[in-house]
């Protein structure tokens, strides 16, 4: 699914009128009617509490005069206001204004006689309608807007964004100055950039994409290079899992971990490959840790390489490790690893000898960070998993540098170093080297603990040595990583869990995505389900 700047969908609405021949009116009605759906689903009860909706000038207003005739034949109690009176109004959003009045429906104008105070007292509303401003804000928020989002903020109700919260840019995610928190975010034919870029990913709440008739030929443009990954998406790339098969046919993974106090990472990154499918994994660590690691696990093959007498894999084991290395079809380097020039040795003879897809995470990164230029010669498939912090020091720059810019950078040294750039947080990017990037819609504060990210390591690496390109391997996996996170906070609470207990919640994870039926239209798609 494509995500799209606030003025691209505006350029998607007008093809749709002027190419296709849909008028704006059946738009509007169709956006209305959706959120109107799903109001019914979260406050069936039409009888009890009231509905109060907010409808500024522009199309976004519109739409919330057609949700407030839908609700009120429906059989809710439903307050309109309006910031102005019908004059003020133009185009669609007057028809339908004109439209509630001639059934005498009531609508309250913010103005001269009524002013914002006479609103600010929300306690009777149970749920509110935020239909204020839409895609369109370019500036700060100003009065009377200002007050009334302070006051739809400061009701306890349940809030209902139609298409944004009102204040937030729908290319950045910026507040612009204030805006409407919301419980839940109702947005029209494809998700706005600023919905999945915080903080306005923050003030969405749960987030849904609802179809309201834009031609698929508009929505799937191929010019459109940002994307939200889908369900639907990871349940055609996984591999199959034949009846007429053995362990060999899901593929063999190396991973090379692990250093003295750092086994726990390795362990959990070759349980997770097993998990997430690969037919053999093997653990190759310094000689001096292969007892630790045999004594941790139990199907993972563990394997000691000569290290540096401290329990530190170095370029003296290459040939035992290229020997192993020959007959996988994937490898992963980092998890528990001693960022150092002997890391980054080891990693630059792997790539000059290897043609398989290569995970790098945690000390691979770090030690990549010593010599960020090898990653120009690099002719292998390299997928590289950083966190802010990794980030940071592969570019010579700072966190905060990097969380200002996730999409922007990831972008452009993936095309850079043309590798798959892995870059995690919430709402993790996956950008690759042609220059498109992917943005996971999995995952909660769950991961928020060690070991999270060499499960993920384990997990991509997995999915590579069961086939899969090295693109999809990482989208895929960033997807099912935090799916499993989802699925396991949906069980127990997003606190007092740790890597292991995400782990768990791999088979769930991937069985889940493998049960979704193909994807056709409907009414809904759910960003973020959990």
């Amino acid at each position: 699914m494509k995500i799209v700047s606030g003025e691209k969908m505006g350029q998607l609405d007008r093809l749709t009128m002027t190419r296709f021949g849909i008028p704006g009116l059946i738009l509007m009605e169709n956006a209305g009617l959706q959120v109107v759906r799903f109001i019914q689903r979260i406050r069936p009860d039409r009888k009890q509490g009231q509905i109060v909706i907010f409808c500024g000038r522009g199309n976004n207003g519109g739409d919330g005069f057609v949700i407030a005739r839908h609700l009120r034949q429906l059989g809710y109690h439903v307050e309109t206001w309006a910031m102005g009176s019908v004059s003020d109004y133009k185009g669609d959003a007057a028809v339908n204004y004109n439209i509630l009045l001639k059934r005498g429906h009531k609508v309250s104008s913010i103005g001269a006689d009524n002013p914002v105070e006479s609103i600010k007292d929300l306690r009777a509303a149970d749920l509110i309608v935020d239909a204020l401003l839409g895609t369109g804000i370019q500036r700060q928020v100003d009065q009377p807007f200002a007050e009334v989002i302070t006051a739809i903020n400061n009701s306890l109700a349940t809030k209902v964004a139609v298409d944004i919260p009102s204040g937030i840019s729908a290319d950045s995610g910026e507040i612009m100055g204030v805006a409407v928190r919301a419980h839940y975010t109702v947005t029209f034919a494809l998700p706005k950039r600023g919905l999945m870029l915080f903080p306005g990913a923050e003030y969405a709440g749960r987030l849904l994409v609802a179809d309201i008739g834009i031609p698929e030929e508009l929505t799937s443009q191929a010019e459109i290079k940002e994307n939200l990954i889908t369900g639907n998406y990871v349940h055609s790339q996984l591999p199959p899992r034949i009846l007429d098969s053995h362990k060999g046919s899901y593929g063999r993974l190396l991973i090379l971990a692990g250093s003295p106090g750092m086994t726990g990472a390795a362990a959990l990154a070759g349980e997770a490959a097993l998990r997430g499918g690969a037919g053999l994994v093997y653990l190759g660590t310094a000689a001096e840790l292969q007892p630790v690691l045999e004594a941790k696990l139990k199907e993972v093959i563990v394997l000691g390489f000569p290290g540096d007498g401290d329990g530190n894999l170095t370029v003296g084991g290459m040939s035992e490790i290229l020997e192993h290395a020959r007959s996988c079809q994937a490898l992963a380097l980092g998890p528990g690893l001693k960022a150092g020039l002997e890391t980054l040795n080891l990693l630059k003879s792997l790539a000059g000898e290897i043609s398989v897809p290569v995970v790098v995470d945690a000390g691979g990164v770090s030690a990549l960070a010593l010599e960020p230029n090898f990653l120009k010669e690099v002719n292998v498939p390299f997928i590289l998993t950083p966190h802010p912090g990794e980030m940071a020091r592969l570019l010579g720059g700072t966190i905060t540098g990097v969380q200002q810019e996730r999409w922007s950078l990831a972008a452009r040294w993936a095309r850079e170093w043309q590798v798959v750039l892995v870059l995690k947080g919430a709402y993790t990017v996956i950008a690759l080297p042609g220059g498109e990037i992917y943005i996971n819609p999995t995952g909660n504060p769950v991961l928020s603990t060690a070991g999270t990210g060499d499960l993920l390591t384990g997990l991509i690496a997995a999915l590579a040595a069961q086939g899969l390109e090295a693109e999809k391997a990482a989208i895929c996996g960033t997807y099912l990583h935090g799916l499993a996170a989802d699925l396991l906070a949906a069980r127990s609470g997003q606190r007092g869990n740790k890597a292991g207990d995400i782990l768990d919640f791999f088979p769930a994870a991937l069985n889940e995505t493998a049960g979704l039926p193909p994807a056709e239209p409907g009414e809904y798609f759910y960003v973020r389900p959990y």
